[in-house]
């Protein structure tokens, strides 16, 4: 009797075992099928493990806080965890400041997995999808075409573009990704601009990035103006040793500078018409047999900002100076080091003007807790204080600080736009 028992019971653990095996089978099988997510993302972008207590800075709200809020948006969605470095001085060669007012923020937040954006257009196909080892969502694309937010019309002399960009190690040799700026007059021209060896007629500025061509990767540019140039060797995109690069461009006017990460790699006086008129911001993608190949782009966290930052004559001409370029992880008041440009161009103006005080002020958007976000717009603004003097040799004296959580809104909050502009630091003249 008991024998019997006992090989009952073995049974039924075998059968358990066996389900919860093929519950584990069909789950990945399922989980490749929606998301087709190569697994073999760059693992050095993968935030390494380590104890969330020791880890988590004494001013930082607890992880479990409903507060999402961030000023700014850092790279890959702006989350706690970010491979980026925390000392702001390794990006202390990194002179780019974001335009005044954000019109696109682009994170695809909102978007459902396994769909292409809403707001999107194309003749080839992408979706959402979420990968293992970077936070947020990304647009990946696994097919040659073009893709472009369709709510982008007007793009003026003055602005600033960032977005990040990653690439899979299963990528072809030879595959690309091309962010372009366009002046275009229907829908037939965005899609005919042509591939990263194209200069076309049309009015355009071109970046394209092949992350493992000739096992160094290459970045080419281009436009209608002064023609195309490669840049061969790039440590910053190269696969597989880095499969994950921020792109920074800031135009002003005919002018136009291109950073990878801290790294600024092109500062053209004359790229640009001087007449060129951009209504168009597009991605495309090129490999050849793109649909056998397991490898994948992904595009996301896109940010537009216009406007040419005028900090001396915002702060001392009209009282205050808003910035949305000093960025923090949600629910942290630790400064992304992309803030270096930011804080270097507001640093100059108090050291200029050694009799200028200002009290900086920290908001956030209204999202999560109300009294939470009160308090980390406070431990901001407190932390530029810190920076301003540490790094830049500010006097403390000359600084003061407080923080408004949402109560003092310049957006809506229903947009990541209204958001993103609701997320800021401001510097009052005293």
């Amino acid at each position: 009797m008991k024998k019997l028992i006992i090989a009952l019971i073995a049974c039924s653990i075998v059968n358990h075992t066996n389900a919860q095996f093929l519950d584990r089978i069909k789950n990945k099988v399922q989980q490749k099928v929606n998301d087709k997510i190569d697994e073999s993302i760059d693992k050095a972008t993968e935030p390494k493990k380590k104890d969330k207590d020791k880890d988590k800075p004494a001013s930082q709200p607890p992880a479990n806080s409903p507060d999402a809020s961030t000023t700014g948006k850092a790279p890959a969605n702006g989350e706690a965890g970010t491979t980026a470095p925390k000392d702001i001085t390794a990006y202390s060669r990194f002179d780019f400041v974001p335009g005044e007012k954000i019109i696109m923020e682009e994170s695809f937040a909102k978007e459902p997995v396994g769909e292409f954006p809403g707001q999107w257009n194309t003749r080839s196909g992408a979706e959402i999808v979420t990968v293992s080892n970077r936070p947020g969502k990304w647009l990946s694309i696994r097919q040659d075409g073009v893709f472009y937010p369709e709510n982008i019309t007007n793009l003026p002399d003055n602005f600033t573009l960032q977005a990040d960009f990653m690439a899979s190690n299963g990528i072809a040799g030879i595959a690309s990704i091309t962010l372009a700026l366009l002046q275009t007059t229907n829908t037939d021209d965005k899609f005919s601009y042509g591939g990263a060896g194209d200069v076309t007629s049309m009015p355009s500025f071109k970046i394209t990035m092949s992350p493992k061509s000739s096992g160094d990767g290459n970045l080419h540019y281009s436009s209608n103006l002064i023609g195309g140039q490669y840049m061969n060797s790039l440590p910053l995109f190269n696969v597989p040793k880095k499969n994950a690069v921020r792109v920074s461009i800031w135009r002003q006017k005919q002018r136009v500078r291109v950073y990878l990460d801290s790294t600024k790699i092109l500062d053209l006086p004359r790229a640009l018409d001087a007449a060129a008129a951009f209504n168009t911001l597009a991605f495309s993608a090129y490999a050849p047999d793109f649909d056998k190949q397991e490898g994948a782009f992904y595009v996301s966290n896109i940010r537009l900002a216009v406007g040419a930052p005028d900090t001396r004559n915002k702060l001392l001409t009209e009282g205050k100076f808003t910035t949305h370029g000093i960025l923090f992880p949600s629910n942290s008041d630790i400064i992304q080091p992309e803030s270096y440009g930011a804080l270097k161009d507001i640093a100059a103006v108090l050291t200029e003007n050694p009799a200028v005080k200002v009290n900086i002020v920290g908001h956030t958007d209204a999202d999560g807790n109300d009294q939470l976000n009160l308090e980390l717009s406070k431990k901001r603004a407190a932390a530029v204080k810190n920076a301003l003097v540490s790094n830049f040799n500010i006097d403390a004296a000359r600084m003061e600080t407080n923080g408004k959580g949402k109560t003092q809104p310049i957006d809506n909050n229903n947009t990541e736009t209204g958001k993103a502009n609701n997320r800021r630091v401001e510097f009052i003249k005293i």
